[in-house]
């Protein structure tokens, strides 16, 4: 089975740049525009990594790794966001995120990241 990756950001042009990014590196994508597709859609597929954005309407990321990890769901996810400051990043990585990537980012080193973490 191919390794698969959802791709979680409410910006079109974003989430353009990295699923273009992930199937550079062979690897398959799905896509998500707000917090709630998401979380829908982590249940009801297998994915082997999440790329997610944390300023989105509705449910924003934060709460999308609190909701993945409360129901027991241990897929390593990668939070690319515009928000720079070390307590974000801090916070996301001590609610559960396995990595976090600052906008803009270099397309090389995102796909060598999740290359690694898959």
């Amino acid at each position: 089975m191919a390794d698969k990756v959802l791709i979680v950001d409410d910006d079109k042009s974003v989430i353009d740049i990295l699923y273009k990014v992930i199937r550079s590196n062979g690897i398959e994508a799905d896509l998500a525009h707000s917090g709630e597709e998401a979380i829908v859609m982590a249940g009801a597929e297998q994915y082997d990594l999440i790329l997610l954005d944390i300023n989105m309407h509705g449910i924003d990321g934060f709460e999308v790794i609190r909701i993945l990890r409360e129901r027991g769901y241990n897929i390593p996810i990668i939070v690319v966001s515009g928000r720079k400051e070390d307590y974000d990043m801090i916070f996301g990585l001590d609610i559960g995120a396995d990595d976090y990537i600052t906008k803009p980012f270099n397309p090389v080193t995102l796909g060598a990241k999740v290359k690694a973490m898959i």
